[in-house]
């Protein structure tokens, strides 16, 4: 959903939900729900501390996923003859971790 594209016929509700969105604007009941319940979840350290958990586990799998695109690359590019150093540069992985790649594929 793009809030801040052109909106064309919308109703009032979505209208205003994309406002409260881009601006914290609330200028409807259905707007004033939404922000009374960011409000009494913000103060609630339960749901506070499993919201930055689950935060935090979205970038783990973010950052391993990254990691396996990256050496399916390097094993790519190992394929085709690059060398260490190009292939370092091309994916971020460490230049030992290159050349183990390269072993386990002689």
């Amino acid at each position: 959903m793009n809030t801040k594209g052109t909106h064309g016929a919308i109703s009032k509700d979505i209208k205003s939900f994309y406002d409260y969105v881009n601006n914290h604007i609330v200028t409807t009941d259905f707007t004033k729900q939404i922000d009374d319940e960011i409000s009494y979840l913000k103060l609630d350290t339960k749901v506070r501390r499993e919201y930055m958990l689950m935060e935090a586990r979205l970038l783990d799998e973010r950052r391993e996923g990254e990691a396996k695109a990256n050496i399916a690359t390097a094993k790519r590019l190992i394929s085709m003859g690059l060398s260490v150093q190009d292939i370092a540069k091309a994916t971020t992985l460490p230049i030992e971790k290159i050349e183990e790649l390269k072993a386990e594929q002689v």
